[in-house]
């Protein structure tokens, strides 16, 4: 061996610079349950109902006075096209068949016209202002 890099091993402390040797982890330990789920806040609403369908909120504002008319109209489309346009085709298979009896198409006519002014309705109607 050369003599420096004798020389130079008994001057370095070896043990600080080699890791020591790792113990055995014992896996064997008691593990800490996991904490509990924290409940959702309760929504503050009168309407219980309103809790299962958080769509009215969204379109109750569109309806509130400050909401613009592109706003409304771009919802229109959105929300209300498929729904008017398979109220259409349901008015129109109703009409065209002849074969149907009268109660049929009384309710088809009746749900297909449901189908095209609910969304207007609920989009361009005059909501009251709540009274302080």
């Amino acid at each position: 061996m050369d003599p420096k890099l004798k020389a130079l091993i008994e001057q370095t402390n070896l043990d600080d610079l080699l890791p020591q040797a790792s113990r055995e982890m014992d896996l064997q330990q008691p593990v800490a349950p996991p904490e509990p789920a924290k409940p959702q806040p309760a929504r503050s609403t009168g309407d219980a109902l309103q809790v299962h369908f958080g769509g009215t909120d969204m379109v109750g504002k569109l309806a509130n006075a400050p909401t613009s008319g592109r706003v409304k109209t771009f919802a229109m489309v959105l929300f209300g096209g498929p729904t008017i346009v398979f109220g259409l085709l349901l008015l129109g298979m109703v009409w065209t068949d002849p074969a149907k009896p009268a109660f049929a198409r009384a309710c088809g006519t009746l749900i297909a016209l449901l189908l095209v002014g609910i969304w207007p309705y609920l989009l361009f109607r005059k909501r009251e202002k709540p009274q302080p």
